[in-house]
């Protein structure tokens, strides 16, 4: 399967915080983290821990927002 590169990150994961049905994985991709949540069967099949290489896949239905004051700006707007 391709997958087109800006639809891809590639990180570690920092951290796997388990749920009773849903997992959120927080991985480090860079200058942020990025918060995926799967299900804990996912989470448990794919036997993640920190450390731990991923892609973070995204397509354009799912769209996160990030608000952040003037100051804490770093991409020269």
């Amino acid at each position: 399967m391709r997958i087109s590169q800006p639809n891809k990150l590639v990180g570690k994961i920092m951290d796997v915080k388990p749920g009773q049905d849903m997992a959120e994985v927080i991985i480090d991709v860079g200058d942020r983290p990025v918060y995926a949540t799967i299900t804990m069967g996912a989470a448990q099949a794919m036997d993640l821990h920190p450390g731990d290489e991923v892609f973070a896949l995204f397509n354009s239905t799912d769209v996160s927002l990030i608000k952040h004051n003037k100051e804490e700006r770093d991409y020269g707007v």
